[in-house]
């Protein structure tokens, strides 16, 4: 009984200098039973470490001045010099193998891309705790990188290389008439990639989202994934749009409040979604798009 009694408030620290996640992270670890202290930057993380018996670390990837491995090798030294067991699970927003990498040569336990789901989050703290041994943490981290392998070579896919033609399908059917004549799919396919790169380019002038226009972004990937007959999981569609995870996150549920966008559940993964444009505004995109098309804009 005293042994459920601990796992319910294991103690877990959250370090993330994205307030509002980290406020969502413990809110959710407080659901499961669990204690959250939250950090904002690795000082106060190996503050707060120092003085509770934390055992459990979710720690994100892209912190200011000390980065999220960093930290880890930093706390993983002080724990082994005070005996102390310490597990960690790496979050982020911009997943890339390099980081899973980065995070199983840090010995990671496990590996989360936000946006996190509180279901995927309970799994990885019983994971963590019920780990034996690092054997079994590598198989995890590597079936995550597996999962992610899809997903990014698609992103790359959209900036600088053809999307091969496993993954398109049969292209869509969207609006056969237009004014202006009939829609080549193929060419408008072509122009809004085009476009997504542009984005791309004109985000790394100003180092991030500064100008980027993440929204804009957003709608051009779903429009894409209309002619190539495709889904966009809503992690997918906060990854194009450029922008942080977090701050994704919260312009998909905007989009969706006012009617932009609409969620549809994945019939195998109930805790899936996909987003499509809801095509009161899907058709005028197309619309506009075509003109800027035959306009040579």
């Amino acid at each position: 009984m005293e042994a459920g009694v601990f796992r319910q408030v294991a103690p877990v620290l959250v370090v993330d200098d994205d307030t509002d996640w980290g406020m969502e992270c413990a809110f959710a670890l407080r659901q499961m039973g669990y204690e959250p202290f939250v950090a904002s930057n690795a000082d106060e993380a190996q503050a707060l470490f120092r003085t509770h018996d934390i055992s459990i670390a979710i720690v994100d990837y892209n912190l200011p001045g000390l980065d999220g491995i960093a930290l880890i090798r930093e706390l993983s030294r002080y724990a082994d010099e005070h005996e102390r067991q310490l597990r960690f699970i790496i979050a982020t927003g911009h997943a890339t193998k390099d980081i899973a990498i980065d995070a199983m040569r840090a010995s990671a336990a496990d590996f989360l891309e936000k946006p996190i789901s509180p279901v995927d989050l309970r799994r990885a703290l019983q994971r963590v705790q019920g780990l034996p041994e690092a054997v079994g943490e590598r198989k995890v981290l590597l079936d995550r990188m597996s999962q992610l392998s899809g997903e990014l070579q698609r992103l790359a896919g959209l900036i600088d290389e053809p999307v091969p033609s496993a993954h398109l399908g049969r292209p869509a059917e969207i609006a056969p008439v237009l004014p202006g004549g009939e829609v080549d799919s193929a060419q408008l396919r072509k122009f809004i990639k085009d476009l997504l790169r542009k984005e791309s380019k004109r985000r790394e002038i100003g180092g991030g989202e500064l100008f980027g226009d993440p929204t804009w972004a957003m709608l051009l990937d779903l429009l894409l994934a209309k002619i190539e007959a495709r889904r966009v999981s809503v992690s997918s569609a906060c990854i194009a749009s450029g922008a942080p995870m977090s701050t994704a996150l919260r312009l998909v549920r905007r989009l969706v409040d006012e009617d932009v966008l609409c969620r549809l559940p994945d019939e195998q993964d109930k805790r899936r979604h996909f987003l499509v444009i809801n095509p009161k505004f899907e058709q005028p995109l197309m619309v506009y798009l075509t003109e800027q098309l035959h306009s040579g804009g």
